[in-house]
């Protein structure tokens, strides 16, 4: 393997360990969906869809489209 490929291997094994730990501290977006509030920390109150109807998200969707 060249020098590069080792490079490019380390740096993709850095990005994954930082997703790990992200998600082992902050928790996921579907931790929002199954406790049905929003922590705030996948996105804001506005746009958490755990916090949303169908109704409304389907309307947020489809604005625009006639």
């Amino acid at each position: 393997m060249a020098p590069i490929d080792i490079v490019v291997l380390a740096v993709i094994g850095v990005a994954f360990v930082a997703v790990c730990v992200r998600i082992y501290r902050k928790g996921t977006c579907a931790d929002c969906a199954q406790g049905g509030v929003c922590t705030g920390h996948c996105s804001n109150k506005k746009t958490c869809a755990a916090l949303k109807g169908v109704d409304k998200i389907a309307e947020d969707l489809g604005r625009g489209i006639k």
